[in-house]
């Protein structure tokens, strides 16, 4: 657009033949200019309007002028405004030459209320139909300014400040001008997509909706869906944890005149649950907790329950209580780290906001005592034993050896049980009882009995002695046998001389 306004400055020579004047004069008119020529030639001429200070330009080409003493008329001009006017005769060759004029500059006449005229044309604007350009005009409050819609229609969209309250329009050139528009912006005028609003993030709910800051009288109730039941709730009725829809019926005394868009929002109550008392046994333990929330009053959490588990196992339901809740968590095993588990639920769906407990079972009776017994020697006794559980700190064997009601040996070993008794009664019944301690409790006695074999040394000296007893016996024997063999055999040679001598002396 510059590089054609510079064209039409330009003042290049006529050519030969060609006229050497023209002229024109500029008269302000309702809307615009009036262009008179004088001493002019008929032919084309170019008229470029162009307002001071500003690129853009108002281009009427080809105007017809029959006579020296023709006008065209320009409208559609700005009130009050100072343009800059330039005029060229067109040759036939291409050629152009300028007009001379007076000043080459005017200036429009002031607007009038006449002038102007309130029109429907597009749905959420104020729109003016007007031989005038009044896109220069602004708006007092937020300095808006018309835009052409085209057939002499000029709109604006009033700014959602200018809502409930009056819309002026001023023109900063027509300074001493008592005119200006005006327009009431009816709430109607409202775009629900433009106000924002603030979803709840607290129980009881409450959805902030910034409105016009001029409607007094306008006023927001909202329903909610969740998109399950059929109902429909207020902001009163609203439970936490749950998904909700709302859309508000925007009102103007009462009276409902629009839609807010639909706003989506979920209220997690964020709980904190604290374990303010833990009780253990040997086998359960007490927890017992509350349970707050930033978010939520007590009365918003009436479906809130509790289950309470260890290491995901042994799931136990809790009973809720006025500002928590406590749980019996029992199957534990003695003097054993747990790390327990509170979930809280709602209406049955579990909570991100769960809360964990490190306890410690107490000491338990340690578990029962296998016993092993073994003769050694004859009179040697082995014991060993081992308990799997003592539920306790400590880990001792107390083990006890007895004959009838006599204790022969009372001994105590640490974390072993391993025994050895020697120097006891040749074939005599034991009784051995061994039992775990842990520190603290005792377990059930473990008694077995055995029986230590006879004297072996005592048997084999005997046997011995009775071997040696015997022989002496024997060799006796034999020795007596032998002496009586011998004397018999004495009386037999004594007796042989005997008669032998008997029968020489017979005659």
């Amino acid at each position: 657009m510059l590089m054609i306004y510079f064209y039409f400055l330009q003042r290049p020579a006529a050519p030969t033949g060609a006229p050497s004047l023209c002229s024109y004069s500029v008269t302000p008119i309702k809307f615009g200019f009036r262009i008179e020529f004088s001493n002019s030639p008929s032919g084309d001429y170019n008229i470029a309007i162009t307002e001071d200070g500003r690129p853009d330009i108002k281009n009427t080409s080809n105007v017809p002028v029959s006579n020296q003493t023709s006008s065209h008329d320009i409208q559609g001009l700005k009130p009050c405004t100072e343009y800059k006017h330039h005029v060229t005769f067109l040759h036939s060759d291409g050629n152009v030459t300028s007009c001379s004029g007076s000043n080459y500059k005017s200036t429009t006449t002031e607007m009038n209320a006449g002038d102007v005229k309130e029109v429907n044309s597009k749905p959420g604007h104020v729109c003016y139909q007007t031989d005038w350009d009044i896109s220069s005009l602004q708006s007092t409050q937020s300095n808006i300014s018309p835009q052409s819609h085209g057939n002499k229609t000029f709109c604006v969209k009033p700014d959602f400040n200018d809502i409930c309250s009056d819309l002026v329009f001023t023109s900063k050139n027509c300074v001493n001008a008592a005119f200006t528009l005006t327009k009431y912006i009816t709430a109607e005028f409202l775009n629900p997509e433009e106000i924002k609003q603030i979803p709840a993030d607290k129980l009881p709910a409450e959805i902030k909706a910034e409105l016009p800051p001029n409607c007094n009288n306008l006023s927001i109730k909202y329903t909610c869906w969740d998109g399950r039941d059929n109902e429909l709730k207020t902001l009163s009725e609203l439970e936490p944890f749950t998904d909700y829809s709302c859309t508000g019926q925007i009102k103007d005394n009462n009276v409902l005149i629009k839609n807010t868009s639909a706003l989506h929002f979920r209220v997690d109550c964020d709980l904190t649950i604290t374990v303010t008392k833990s009780s253990p046994t040997n086998t359960s333990v007490e927890l017992i907790w509350k349970t707050t929330s930033q978010k939520c009053e007590d009365d918003n959490l009436e479906n809130l329950s509790y289950f309470c588990s260890y290491e995901n196992a042994h799931r136990t339901l809790g009973t809720k209580l006025r500002s928590g809740g406590k749980c019996n968590i029992s199957g534990l095993k003695p003097f054993t780290k747990y790390k327990c588990k509170v979930q809280p639920t709602y209406k049955h769906q579990p909570l991100k906001d769960v809360t964990h407990q490190d306890i410690k079972t107490d000491v338990g009776v340690p578990g029962p005592v296998t016993m092993s017994l073994q003769l050694q020697e004859h009179n040697v006794i082995k014991v060993t034993c081992e308990t799997l559980q003592f539920n306790g700190p400590e880990k001792i064997y107390m083990l006890q050896v007895s004959y009838g009601s006599e204790i022969v040996r009372n001994e105590q070993r640490i974390n072993k049980c391993n025994f050895v008794f020697d120097n006891l009664r040749y074939s005599t019944t034991y009784k051995v009882k061994v039992t775990a301690f842990n520190g603290k409790l005792e377990s059930a006695p473990k008694i077995e009995s055995i029986t230590t074999n006879y004297n072996d040394k005592a048997v084999i000296g005997f046997l011995i002695f009775l071997i040696v007893l015997t022989s002496l016996a024997l060799l006796l024997i034999t020795y007596k046998i032998y002496i009586l063999k011998k004397r018999r055999t004495r009386d037999d040679n004594r007796d042989e001389v005997f008669l032998s001598t008997i029968y020489s002396c017979v005659p």
